[in-house]
């Protein structure tokens, strides 16, 4: 082999290892481009398995939101339940009073209507061969049942008055003293025997006639139902006068005392039993203490027997 044949041999080696080493770098380019493809491509599939969870963690959130919703729907359902099964209670506690009011109302209303048109018509029919006495006898009745009759109505107007909101209060300033007095002198039935203990300086802020309703209605409650000795007593109590009016009969049953002042309640006893009345005269004297920005309560009487309360607020009188 001449030399030149030899220098073209080792050119074409050369040539040849350049090629190898053209065609290996491209190689390790390719692989190398492949490489950041496939790591391209895992981070974008990194990327959108993030978002697939952060898609999932959206959804817990939507989720537990709207089953917190639910919850909170089904506990207003719950307690909206129960409140209609206290109304149907309260409802339900209403129509067994007014049945029971009805049968004493009716006999109430029966009973001085009887009298009053009884006595009325033999008056009519008898007027001439009726002696003088008999006649003062016969309208004495008329005029008790009368009243009786009135009484009665008047409660029923006042009780829907002050439940209506349409009964108007005048306040002023009342000497307790005389106001209690006053109530046991024109009173039906025997109160010589009330003791009273009341300060003559203690004056209450009401409207006279609601006191007058109040003072009434506790009297005869404890000359009805109670046992004497009565007694009446007043004093001061954080800017208010305290009325007290006890008795010492058998007092209230424990468990009638949460009705006691509410409208048509008759406690069922043997000492009430034979008593007539419409189980208004407390819930009258409640609305209209509360009307004058007072308030009333029961307690027993230690040992024995009721003391029934009634809180008015105090006039504050200038010494002259």
């Amino acid at each position: 082999m001449t030399s030149s044949q030899t220098q073209l041999a080792e050119g074409d080696d050369t040539a040849d290892v350049e090629v190898e080493a053209a065609t290996s770098t491209k190689a390790i380019v390719n692989i190398v481009d492949r490489s950041g493809d496939e790591r391209d491509g895992q981070a974008d599939i990194q990327r959108a398995f993030i978002n697939i969870l952060e898609d999932i963690d959206s959804d817990r959130n939507r989720l537990a939101a709207t089953q917190s919703a639910v919850l909170n729907i089904l506990d207003d359902f719950d307690a909206e339940r129960r409140k209609v099964e206290e109304a149907n209670l309260d409802l339900k506690a209403v129509n067994e009073a007014m049945r029971g009011f009805v049968a004493v109302a009716a006999h109430d209303l029966r009973s001085p209507l009887a009298s009053i048109v009884g006595f009325s018509s033999l008056l009519k029919e008898s007027w001439e061969t009726l002696t003088d006495e008999n006649r003062r006898k016969f309208v004495t009745t008329i005029d008790r049942q009368s009243q009786n009759l009135s009484k009665l109505v008047d409660d029923l107007l006042t009780l829907s008055s002050t439940e209506g909101g349409s009964m108007n209060t005048r306040p002023e300033a009342i000497v307790l003293e005389q106001a209690v007095l006053r109530c046991l002198d024109l009173g039906p039935g025997d109160t010589s025997s009330v003791s009273v203990e009341c300060s003559p300086d203690l004056v209450v802020r009401v409207d006279p006639d609601h006191l007058g309703r109040i003072l009434d209605n506790y009297v005869q409650n404890a000359l009805k139902y109670g046992a004497p000795p009565m007694q009446i007593t007043a004093k001061r109590r954080a800017g208010m006068v305290e009325v007290r009016v006890l008795d010492h009969g058998l007092g209230v049953p424990p468990e009638f005392v949460p009705r006691l002042f509410g409208k048509f309640a008759r406690a069922i006893s043997p000492t009430t039993a034979a008593q007539k009345g419409t189980g208004l005269g407390l819930s009258i004297a409640r609305a209209l203490a509360e009307l004058n920005g007072g308030e009333t309560s029961y307690e027993p009487n230690v040992p024995n027997g009721s003391c029934f309360v009634v809180r008015l607020p105090r006039a504050e009188v200038s010494q002259p």
